[in-house]
């Protein structure tokens, strides 16, 4: 499946970040399948109509995180493992877990809500 992003320019997000999130979403949803072609910077860039160095800075960040790797004449592929090390992973869903209720406070949402929801959307794949 292609990727398909949207620009938010009321976010208050850059888009460069904008671009690296939806990428890692369809990396962890699956919507992006590990074998597949991500565009080309040229083409992002002219899908999205924004500068080809606002995609190569995203795509640059999502390389030098581990999440794709670019194979010289092939293409930019999501990267083989993107599983953090066994070490680190408490420290990403610490985390995870106090960017969530930061988020949800500054919207009026408890924590024990947010775990409720959690839970309900896992119980409903």
């Amino acid at each position: 499946m292609p990727l398909e992003l949207e620009l938010d320019y009321d976010r208050g997000l850059p888009v460069y970040r904008q671009i690296y999130e939806a990428v890692t979403r369809a990396l962890a949803s699956g919507r992006l399948a590990a074998d597949e072609q991500l565009p080309t910077i040229v083409e992002l860039a002219a899908q999205l109509r924004i500068n080809p160095n606002t995609v190569a800075r995203a795509y640059r960040d999502l390389e030098n995180d581990g999440h794709i790797v670019a194979k010289r004449g092939r293409g930019t592929f999501p990267a083989p493992d993107r599983r953090p090390p066994p070490d680190r992973r408490e420290d990403i869903l610490r985390e995870l877990y106090e960017r969530a209720i930061r988020d949800g406070a500054s919207h009026g949402i408890g924590a024990r809500e947010i775990i409720r929801y959690f839970k309900r959307a896992l119980h409903d794949e």
